[in-house]
Order: structure tokens, then C-alpha cells, then sequence
């Protein structure tokens, strides 16, 4: 390890949280540069890139002293990495065979419900109701197929709060499907 780190790190540990912005600023290209080759994404790359010094900043304490803690940070970059990769790899096929279940479901199947076409026709006219930002997010996510990370930059959110949003448009679909679906079932809808 660097001498010149070590007294940074007892004041990290003492609790002096600004001390901590010097190692951040000394080894963030470093870090950078490992999640930029891997997320090819600058939202995504940013985020991991926090989520690294937020986790090593939390295990400060199990970081062995005279060992290189550069490498050990760049060694929480990689699995943090690898954890992302999966997990979106994993998101992306999900989403790739939900979307091809629902085509043959609600498209090419000749034995499919009477039912089936109104409640395609439901989700037609409820989603026409989504306007702005959640129209956008659900395109981005059902139409283009595009991850929570690329779906916060596009709309200039956090991931978090793209996920949110998905959520709370998803609830107000179903509850625009269902209540179209009672009104059809006892003759409100005019058809």
C-alpha cells in the first residue's frame, strides 16, 4: 500500500469523511475504466463507480493493512461488475422470452380465448391513456426492450426512481384492464 494512504485511512476510520474524497479522486479513472469497459453506458458506468466506493468505503474495515488498496478496490469494481452483467444479462433474457410468450399468446394462437382479443383491445386503450414520462418509460422497457440503467439516463432519473415509475404505471394498467374488463362483463361498455 501507498505510506502516503495509510494516514488517509486512519482518518477515514476516525470518522473525518472528507478524508475519503482523496482517495475517491485518486483512484476513480482507475475504476472508471473498469466499468466503462464493461457497461459501455456512462449512466451505468456512474453508478457503479459510486456503488464501488460506497461498498469499500462500508468494508474499510476488512481491508488488510500493507496490501495494495488499489487492487483491492479494483477488485470490488470487477465483481460488482460481474454481479451487473448477470443481472442485467438475466433481466434481458427474461424480458426477451416474456415478450415472445405474450406474441404467440395474444397473436398467433388459434385456440387463444374468445376473451383474449377484448383484453388486447383493453390494453390498446389503457395504454393510449399513459401519457409523457411513463409512456416513455414503458416504451423504452416493453417496446425497446432497454434495461432500468438506460431507461433513467434516457429520461434523466434515477434508476430507482425509473423503477418506481414502471411500477406505478404497471398497477395503473391493470387496474384500467380490470375495471374495462367489469364494465364489459355487465354491459357498461358501449361496444
Amino acid at each position: 500500500m501507498d505510506d502516503s494512504l495509510e494516514p488517509i485511512l486512519d482518518r477515514v476510520l476516525a470518522g473525518e469523511m472528507d478524508a475519503y474524497a482523496h482517495i475517491v479522486r485518486q483512484f476513480q479513472d482507475d475504476i472508471w475504466r473498469i466499468a466503462a469497459y464493461g457497461l459501455r453506458d456512462i449512466a451505468a458506468t456512474e453508478d457503479l463507480v459510486q456503488q464501488v466506493f460506497v461498498s469499500a468505503y462500508q468494508n474499510l474495515n476488512s481491508f488488510e493493512r500493507g496490501r495494495d488498496f488499489g487492487a483491492w478496490l479494483r477488485t470490488i469494481a470487477r465483481n460488482l461488475l460481474r454481479n451487473e452483467l448477470r443481472r442485467g444479462g438475466r433481466e434481458a433474457d427474461h424480458l426477451r422470452r416474456y415478450h415472445e410468450w405474450l406474441i404467440t399468446r395474444l397473436e398467433h394462437n388459434p385456440h387463444a380465448e374468445p376473451n383474449e382479443g377484448f383484453l388486447r383491445d383493453h390494453l390498446r386503450e389503457c395504454r393510449a391513456k399513459i401519457t409523457g414520462h411513463a409512456a416513455d418509460a414503458l416504451r423504452l422497457r416493453y417496446e425497446d426492450g432497454m434495461g432500468f440503467e438506460e431507461i433513467a439516463a434516457k429520461l434523466g432519473r434515477t434508476i430507482e426512481a425509473a423503477r418506481q415509475m414502471l411500477v406505478r404505471v404497471r398497477i395503473e394498467l391493470r387496474q384500467c384492464i380490470e375495471k374495462r374488463r367489469l364494465e364489459t362483463r355487465h354491459g357498461f361498455l358501449k361496444i
